[in-house]
């Protein structure tokens, strides 16, 4: 099957969905098909090349030459309705490379649904966030609490609150308005549950498959070596990896060591956002944009993995890393956190807004070895369940059936 995936970004840029997608193309090819990857260029990497033996066409956006428009040129984000360029490209490689099914994720969905008007082609889009129905991605309704209502009226304060009035009405309009578009989808692959919820309570996604299929990883563990320059050169650490914002709690984790002298260092590792905090507490150390390997010999030095989202994660692929090195975890009770970690057996599993309860797991955790043991165990055999095998297997189904439903629907 010749199959074209198209992402957001793709590595070297960094983040869970590129690893995910070049995870997927790496495995998809493993198997004998045919692969291709169609993603957002950047000022300093707008190129088509070839990488892992999978052809990446790196495409330029119209958006990228309007002044003002991207906040960070090397990380372009598509808007949520279709960009002239990218469609006008992504035709280009449909026309070359003739795929059986094109595979989108994030909001170059748009671009893409508008790209396989007319064509036979399957579509099948993977929802790793709540971005087709929310312009945060979150659901959580005014930083506060998660969100039960997506009313255009709701949406648009909400999303002026974040961006402000401008861009997040701006945002939210054209998320609203590119919704027809979601009618070329074949089939929705969505991460967890909350998200398929989310979706499904859409009127024009009411006739098309909806699949949940978690995240996945290859299970393998980082060798035997030394601690990475990210991470103090001794003495206990605990590890934070993720975007560096208040949505991902790292609030709530530097409030915990404000407040309460930890034996430990904690490390904070990912991606800077708006709100990536300026100044830290004492024993705190944080660093930007770290390479995967670094990462994940991070995570092998560590004494445990925290996770304190604050809005509902759907399926963060930072745990099944943690977990897959053998680290107990703690992290929030929302969204898709509690469909891979197990509380009491894995980790601990925290209510989101309860800082105190973070700081009592993490003492509790540091203070007994064998018990942080003993879940790391436990952590390690249950991420053995979100591995390549199945999870690709499952997403292969996916295609064939949508191969079916987009010839029947010719007939």
């Amino acid at each position: 099957m010749k199959v074209l995936l198209v992402s957001d970004f793709y590595p070297p840029a960094i983040g869970g969905l590129e690893r995910h997608v070049a995870r997927l193309a790496r495995a998809l090819s493993a198997r004998g098909h045919d692969v291709a990857v169609a993603t957002v260029g950047t000022r300093s990497n707008h190129m088509t090349s070839t990488e892992d033996g999978i052809v990446v066409h790196r495409l330029q956006q119209w958006a990228a030459v309007l002044p003002g428009v991207l906040v960070d040129p090397e990380r372009p984000f598509p808007a949520p309705i279709p960009d002239p360029g990218l469609v006008r490209g992504l035709r280009d490689v449909m026309d070359r490379f003739e795929p059986d099914v094109v595979h989108a994720h994030g909001w170059i969905l748009s671009s893409v649904a508008a790209s396989c008007i007319g064509r036979s082609c399957a579509l099948v889009a993977t929802l790793h966030d709540a971005g087709t129905t929310c312009a945060k991605r979150t659901s959580f309704y005014l930083e506060q609490t998660p969100c039960s209502d997506s009313s255009l009226r709701r949406c648009l304060g909400c999303s002026a609150d974040h961006y402000g009035v401008l861009k997040g009405v701006g945002l939210a309009s054209l998320l609203r308005g590119a919704r027809p578009l979601l009618r070329r989808v074949d089939a929705f692959v969505a991460v967890a549950e909350p998200i398929a919820e989310a979706v499904e309570r859409l009127r024009v996604a009411r006739s098309v498959p909806m699949f949940v299929t978690p995240n996945f990883v290859d299970g393998a563990v980082p060798p035997d070596g030394p601690r990475p320059s990210c991470v103090p050169a001794r003495g206990p650490y605990v590890l934070f990896v993720g975007t560096l914002s208040r949505f991902k709690g790292v609030d709530v984790l530097l409030e915990v060591w404000r407040r309460h002298r930890l034996d430990a260092e904690l490390v904070l590792l990912g991606a800077r956002a708006v709100d990536t905090p300026s100044s830290l507490p004492s024993g705190v150390s944080m660093h930007v944009d770290v390479e995967h390997a670094s990462v994940m010999h991070a995570h092998a030095h560590s004494e445990l993995f925290v996770l304190p989202s604050q809005f509902p994660e759907p399926s963060p692929t930072v745990l099944l890393e943690a977990m897959t090195c053998g680290k107990a975890v703690v992290a929030s009770r929302i969204g898709g956190i509690p469909d891979i970690v197990v509380d009491g057996v894995t980790g601990r599993l925290v209510e989101y807004d309860d800082l105190n309860g973070f700081a009592r797991s993490i003492q509790q955790l540091l203070a007994d070895p064998d018990l942080r043991r003993g879940l790391g165990a436990a952590g390690r055999q249950r991420a053995s369940c979100f591995e390549t095998g199945p999870v690709v297997s499952r997403i292969e189904s996916v295609y064939a059936d949508s191969v079916v439903r987009r010839a029947n629907a010719r007939k």
